[in-house]
């Protein structure tokens, strides 16, 4: 998970917002969006589904990864609320934040 960037709240606890890039070498939008909240979640990607997220769930990875992969050009930024999560994915990275909710 290189090139997480992770943003502690004031107090210096766990991270509020972690942005993880994507494209290029990296991961894919949707593989950026699991490690983000993972991250935020402190477990592995690969056992996000055991904290009740599952990002198929709420959008569809493919169409999530054609509309924003290979668009640095384009002015694309996509939002989405996964529980306890906000989400924005832009044209290079995605930003999980925990949901003030």
């Amino acid at each position: 998970m290189s090139g997480i960037t992770a943003d502690t709240s004031d107090t210096g606890s766990a991270p509020e917002t972690v942005r993880v890039p994507h494209g290029g070498d990296g991961p894919s939008p949707s593989l950026a969006v699991v490690e983000a909240v993972a991250d935020l979640a402190g477990v592995d990607p690969s056992d996000l589904h055991e904290t009740g997220v599952v990002l198929y769930d709420h959008v569809d990875p493919d169409a999530l990864n054609a509309l924003v992969a290979g668009r640095r050009d384009a002015d694309v930024d996509v939002s989405l609320t996964l529980p306890g999560y906000d989400v924005r994915v832009g044209p290079d990275s995605a930003v999980a934040r925990r949901s003030r909710n």
